[in-house]
């Protein structure tokens, strides 16, 4: 696997992609909004001049009152801090933003189609890799069916954040000023200054309402163009308006990592699980998925817990998208490279001295509105696993190891037959041709026969082992192996663990195997 591989796992999990082949404190709900506190990172690392100190107080109040036009509904207010040369859609992402952010005495009504969106231009632009890999969705099951509840309920309300702040942040690079014919008319209007500068939104959920989840506070870092009038400073625009010159143009621009009000139509609902409150953040067009997942997500820790234990947070935060572009966002892929996805599982960053996971998500994509009550559960389960074993993962994990646990995980107790949930392997098998190997990495790549294989392969791998050793060495396997390092360790890790080397516990698979497909 490549260095770039390698480090967008630390960004995001292993992620577990269905294909669906075959088979601030801000408030809503009435609360009153608290107000904002003032911005204090250090942003200079040698004392500024006067005016550096006066431009940064500048926009520093304007990032506050920006914070609490977005949370207090205040349009007219929120309209006042944006310049009138800026663009109408970054007037509408930012009027998009307060309409999620916003008090809101009732849920919105439910909606049933998914209209096209474009991100907020309140959702950051800094770099957030993710690496891809597909997983077959279930074949038994699959199909939308007359149990699924009804998409009668509200989605939920407005988004509640248990705390938002946006403030400056330390900025490396050279000033960028808006310059072109955009400046010559911000010069004919008045504007004394312009400066594009990265901020960073800080914010916590809340859910449907506080504390909701609680959450550890994320820092997503994201630009903002902004242009003065006399002592008054206005949002013009996002950092495109400016690019930063000392950046490559040839080179690749990894996705931005993106605030969860960064599309319009955002609703929250909470569940309760057995950690505390779960929370589902929705989008236009979700409805009937929703529902599925309030049905399942609290059965699906409680299952997920029955095999790892309680050592985890036993609560998630789960992002029903209604458009790839939203997928995609969310899930730091380009748009149209994971079509076939039904869900993934992704996170802001590791405190590891806190032992915490920040800002973790599992991300459905719309292709999962096509699985039933029980498909959702099952992609529940695995993705939940993921959140489960993200602090003893290592970044270099083996891939079989990792999504064939957590799909072992999510079919553990459904009645399904062997070659119902591996087709692809079941007829190789028939074939003549057993596998002779665990699947490697590279396998695991999106939307492939090979990928498909590679899933059911280590999905076929770690229920050999549950069943010929026991669920406690599979646990005893994971917890070991998933330490990473050269194949050579990996491989004493699993025969310390299942106290037979890897060559001898591939041979018993093999014939396992066999034994499977008749």
């Amino acid at each position: 696997m490549s260095p770039a591989s390698r480090a967008s796992r630390a960004v995001a999990s292993a992620t577990a992609l269905a294909l669906l082949a075959g088979g601030v404190t801000a408030c809503g709900s009435g609360e009153k909004a608290a107000a904002p506190s003032s911005s204090t990172t250090p942003l200079f690392s040698t004392p500024p001049n006067a005016f550096e100190q006066q431009r940064a107080d500048g926009v520093t109040a304007l990032l506050d009152a920006l914070t609490k036009a977005l949370t207090s509904g205040d349009r007219a207010g929120l309209d006042a801090l944006i310049d009138p040369l800026a663009t109408p859609a970054f007037r509408q992402s930012l009027h998009r933003a307060q309409d999620d952010l916003r008090p809101a005495p009732a849920p919105r009504a439910a909606t049933s189609v998914a209209p096209t969106a474009t991100p907020s231009a309140a959702a950051p632009q800094s770099p957030a890799p993710q690496r891809s890999v597909p997983r077959r969705s279930p074949r038994s099951g699959d199909r939308p069916s007359s149990s699924a509840p009804a998409a009668t309920v509200p989605r939920g309300s407005n988004l509640v954040l248990r705390t938002l702040q946006y403030r400056l942040a330390p900025s490396a690079g050279p000033e960028r000023l808006i310059g072109g014919e955009l400046g010559v008319r911000l010069n004919d209007a008045g504007a004394s200054d312009t400066w594009v500068t990265p901020i960073t939104a800080s914010y916590a959920l809340g859910g449907a309402a506080r504390p909701g989840v609680d959450e550890p506070v994320i820092d997503v870092p994201q630009e903002l163009a902004v242009a003065r009038y006399g002592d008054d400073w206005k949002l013009l625009g996002d950092g495109s308006l400016a690019p930063d010159e000392s950046v490559d143009p040839t080179q690749e621009v990894r996705p931005p990592e993106l605030v969860p009000w960064a599309f319009g139509g955002l609703l929250a609902d909470d569940v309760p699980t057995a950690g505390g409150t779960s929370s589902i953040l929705s989008y236009p067009g979700t409805d009937r998925t929703v529902a599925k997942v309030r049905d399942q997500l609290a059965p699906a820790v409680a299952a997920v817990t029955a095999f790892w234990g309680d050592a985890w947070v036993r609560k998630a935060v789960i992002q029903v998208t209604g458009t790839p572009e939203q997928f995609a966002g969310f899930t730091r892929t380009a748009p149209g490279e994971t079509n076939a996805a039904a869900a993934a599982t992704v996170f802001s960053r590791i405190d590891g001295g806190a032992k915490t996971v920040i800002g973790q998500r599992v991300v459905l994509a719309p292709a999962a509105g096509q699985l039933s009550v029980a498909g959702i559960g099952v992609v529940l389960r695995h993705e939940l696993t993921h959140v489960a074993t993200r602090l003893d993962t290592a970044d270099d994990a083996p891939m079989w190891l990792t999504e064939g646990v957590a799909e072992y995980v999510g079919r553990r107790g459904t009645k399904v037959d062997f070659t119902d949930v591996a087709p692809e392997l079941s007829a190789q098998i028939a074939a003549g041709d057993v596998p002779k190997a665990l699947p490697s990495d590279k396998d695991f790549s999106v939307d492939t026969d090979a990928a498909r294989l590679a899933y059911q392969s280590s999905w076929s791998f770690a229920t050999f082992v549950a069943q010929k050793y026991g669920e406690d060495k599979l646990k005893r396997m994971y917890l070991a192996v998933a330490q990473g390092g050269p194949v050579a360790k990996t491989d004493a890790a699993l025969a310390g663990a299942l106290g037979v080397d890897r060559a001898t516990a591939v041979a018993q698979w093999r014939t396992w195997l066999g034994k499977q497909v008749r």
